[in-house]
């Protein structure tokens, strides 16, 4: 990857910044979340569902070649959009930088002030099932 991780934080916080109210971000949100890839049948289990969502969401995470590769949905358009913010963050990196970088863009653009405690919990549920992912991967290294 050429972008450093904080790079790409900032480019988010620049997208956001745009937008003078949180109507406007949510519609952009769930632009975001309409265009993540199709997520495999195969892993809508239990095991890759994010826990805590109201809404149904999986987040599957794999490593390969020393990197962590991250897929995901959500049936909710602001979920899926949440959850494209955060692969185009994490997806592809290596398992220190997950580790080291916490999402503090999330903070920056206003999520946590506007969203739901629903969607807090499913957020939060996002983001263990990332870390827990690249923790796994530099244990076993």
């Amino acid at each position: 990857m050429s972008e450093d991780i904080k790079d790409i934080q900032e480019e988010i916080v620049s997208d956001f910044s745009v937008f003078d109210d949180w109507m406007d971000r949510y519609r952009f949100l769930i632009d975001l979340g309409r265009a993540l890839p199709p997520y495999p049948e195969h892993l809508r289990t239990d095991e890759w569902r994010v826990k805590g969502c109201i809404n149904r969401a999986w987040l599957h995470g794999e490593a390969r070649d020393g990197r962590v590769y991250y897929q995901a949905s959500s049936e909710s358009e602001i979920v899926a959009g949440l959850i494209a913010l955060l692969l185009k963050v994490y997806s592809g990196r290596t398992p220190r930088e997950i580790v080291d970088n916490p999402p503090d863009f999330l903070q920056r653009i206003g999520v946590w002030e506007n969203i739901t405690s629903n969607r807090i919990n499913g957020l939060n549920g996002m983001i263990a099932l990332i870390r827990g992912v690249a923790e796994a991967e530099l244990k076993a290294a």
